[in-house]
């Protein structure tokens, strides 16, 4: 229960802030995603208040000159 007896001001009221758990409570996600320009952030928030963080950056590539790959 969300809150505890005598709590709210009626029975309607109290029974209104109740919530009942259904069997495909683990399909409810929410699912955001932020674009930084230089990376993307997904965050997935799940029915029992967890959270899924991903940062997808762009790859990163070494160029070397010519004077480094004889070195």
């Amino acid at each position: 229960m969300s809150c505890a007896r005598g709590c709210c001001a009626t029975p309607a009221e109290h029974y209104r802030s109740l919530s009942v758990a259904s069997s495909d409570r683990r399909e409810w996600t929410k699912t955001t995603t932020d674009d930084h320009g230089t990376h993307a952030v997904d965050v997935v928030e799940h029915w029992q208040d967890r959270q899924d963080v991903t940062v997808r950056a762009p790859r990163v590539e070494l160029k070397a000159t010519q004077r480094e790959v004889w070195e």
